[in-house]
């Protein structure tokens, strides 16, 4: 894959592993200690399936509201009614999610010269109050996110969402940034827009994904890259 740098007019950037940090294993471990602080007994593992599976359907726009989210999830934690206290978890989900160090830098840069929008597989309500808590939310003139256009990435519907709401006329006008080969990379390419991968991986061992897939290893050199109109492949 071959970036065209200087036909890019917008930057489509992903929110979990891009600008913030994935809560997965730390929202697992605190979330079960939640749920024993209430009288619930469960383990990091158990709670991270369950929490999991009800929280992609949300990413579909499967509910309507966080009341009926956590009123399913109740259901699948124990039979009885409701508990309105199980909605804190969603706090606690977005503290486990603090940004990664260049994200701040990186949007403030890039808003200068190109449009942003933010692209990803989360809850809409969510997304909004991650970006209002890192004071972000002035930096994009727009949002898709799966929940309201009721795909996740890599579905080809999802970036057709992102080119209609985009403003430009050629796919390769867009640039999609984010952490995912195939959700990001795959998705995007496949409909013909632009697409760079973000590797933190500090580890320097051998890459998992094909030499041709254009990377980089933190936005600050993505910023240096996009900014500067080059791009050095591998």
């Amino acid at each position: 894959m071959r970036l065209q740098l200087d036909r890019i007019r917008v930057l489509a950037v992903d929110l979990m592993g891009t600008l913030a940090n994935t809560a997965d294993k730390t929202f697992a471990v605190r979330g079960s200690q939640y749920l024993a602080e209430n009288g619930y007994d469960i383990s990091p593992d158990r709670f991270r399936a369950l929490y999991r599976k009800r929280y992609l359907e949300y990413s579909m726009g499967n509910f309507a509201s966080d009341p009926e989210f956590y009123s399913v999830l109740s259901a699948d934690l124990w039979s009885g009614r409701p508990q309105p206290w199980l909605e804190a978890l969603t706090d606690i989900r977005i503290q486990c999610s603090p940004p990664f160090d260049d994200a701040q830098s990186f949007l403030e840069q890039a808003s200068q010269t190109h449009k942003l929008i933010l692209s990803t597989n989360h809850v809409r309500e969510w997304a909004r109050r991650t970006l209002v808590n890192n004071h972000w939310q002035h930096y994009f003139q727009a949002l898709v996110v799966s929940s309201e256009c009721h795909f996740r990435k890599p579905s080809r519907q999802f970036f057709r969402e992102l080119l209609n709401v985009s403003g430009v006329t050629c796919a390769t006008e867009i640039l999609v940034i984010g952490d995912s080969l195939v959700n990001d990379v795959y998705g995007a390419t496949g409909l013909g827009l632009q697409a760079v991968l973000i590797d933190r991986n500090d580890e320097g061992g051998e890459r998992k994904f094909p030499g041709t897939v254009p990377f980089v290893q933190s936005l600050d050199e993505l910023a240096e890259r996009v900014l500067g109109k080059q791009f050095v492949g591998r």
